[in-house]
């Protein structure tokens, strides 16, 4: 499966963060993220965006840094942000009930692409299989819902960055 869209928001009365991803084969999951979650997540996002060859290749730290911001600003503008997350009728084979996550674990692949594996305490999860482009935009979604949600994390890709304005039972689908 290929991810079509990736929605991240905050929802108030749940003081959490829906998570929603398309296919484009027509399939839809939802997830909850709580703030204890997205503090770890985002720690593995982090060591998953410096995972990547470029910013690998730098011998300083400061090198490093720039390289990953360069990145993340660049795959951060070729995204469309304005289209909204299409509301068309599509199968859920986790149910219409977002599910609390609580896992999350990172792997490198050698093709140069990354997998998040995202699960809840027991039952189904998924395996997203992330280029370095996605891998930016995601982390910017995840920021920008984060800063809505006055949970009081500064979610940043390095200290002194900006921060922005604005296993289971059987296998996971796997969303290439």
């Amino acid at each position: 499966m290929s991810i079509h869209q990736i929605q991240v928001r905050y929802d108030e009365t749940q003081d959490r963060i829906l998570l929603r991803l398309s296919t484009t084969e027509g399939s839809e999951f939802r997830f909850w993220l709580t703030r204890r979650f997205v503090r770890r997540l985002w720690e593995m996002l982090v060591r998953m965006l410096e995972w990547d060859q470029a910013v690998q290749q730098q011998h300083d730290a400061q090198t490093r840094r720039t390289v990953l911001d360069i990145q993340h600003e660049g795959y951060a503008q070729q995204a469309n942000y304005s289209k909204k997350f299409e509301e068309t009728p599509r199968t859920m084979p986790f149910g219409e009930a977002p599910i609390v996550l609580v896992k999350a674990r990172g792997k490198r692949r050698d093709t140069g692409t990354q997998v998040l594996s995202l699960h809840p305490q027991e039952g189904h999860g998924i395996d997203m299989t992330l280029d370095a482009k996605l891998l930016h935009i995601f982390s910017r979604l995840l920021r920008e819902a984060v800063a809505k949600a006055d949970w009081d994390m500064n979610l940043m890709l390095h200290e002194g960055a900006q921060q922005p304005e604005t296993v289971q039972a059987g296998p996971p689908p796997k969303l290439n």
